[in-house]
C-alpha cells in the first residue's frame, strides 16, 4: 500500500522543467534559426543540452515540432549564392566572415570570404580553412591551392 501511495504522490507531484527550443515551422538546411522560428515548451532539467541559437543556421532540415538540438545547429554561415566553399591554407587567427584577396602566382586574384577558419592541432599541425569563393573561380583556387601557388592577403 505504501509503494502505491509513494508512486501515486511521485505521478500527480509536480517536476523540474526548463524552456527548451522547437521548431515552430519547417526549416531548410541553412536557413538561419530567426525568434519566430522557435516555440518554447517545457522539458525536464536535464534531458536536453540547450544550443546556442544567436546568429545560428540549420545543419540538416528540421521539421516542425522537432526539438532543436546541438546535433541540428551549425554556427557556420551558409556560403553565399553561386559560391563553392575550397580547403586553403590560411594563417591561424584569421576569423570566420573575413574578406580575402587570394592571389595567383601570375598576380591575377579573386576576392573570397572566410566560412571556416583554419585550425592548430596540439603537435602544431595546421589544418586548412574553408573560403568562399564564386563559381568561376573555384577550379582555379582549388588548384593553385593544392600546388601551393596561392598566397592569402587577410583583410586587416
Amino acid at each position: 500500500v505504501v509503494l502505491v501511495v509513494a508512486a501515486f504522490v511521485w505521478d500527480v507531484s509536480e517536476r523540474a522543467t526548463e524552456p527548451f527550443p522547437f521548431a515552430a515551422r519547417d526549416l531548410e538546411r541553412g536557413q538561419p534559426i530567426d525568434p519566430e522560428d522557435v516555440e518554447w515548451r517545457q522539458v525536464p532539467v536535464g534531458s536536453l543540452t540547450l544550443p546556442p541559437l544567436g546568429g545560428a543556421t540549420a545543419a540538416t532540415a528540421i521539421a516542425s515540432g522537432d526539438p532543436i538540438v546541438m546535433s541540428l545547429v551549425s554556427r557556420t554561415p551558409p556560403l553565399p549564392p553561386n559560391s563553392w566553399a575550397v580547403p586553403v591554407p590560411l594563417p591561424i587567427g584569421a576569423g570566420q566572415g573575413t574578406a580575402v584577396n587570394l592571389v595567383f602566382s601570375d598576380g591575377t586574384a579573386v576576392p573570397g570570404v572566410i566560412i571556416q577558419p583554419a585550425t592548430e592541432d596540439t603537435f602544431g599541425f595546421n589544418t586548412d580553412g574553408l573560403v568562399a569563393v564564386q563559381g568561376v573561380a573555384a577550379n582555379a583556387v582549388a588548384l593553385a591551392a593544392a600546388n601551393g601557388d596561392l598566397v592569402v592577403l587577410v583583410e586587416p
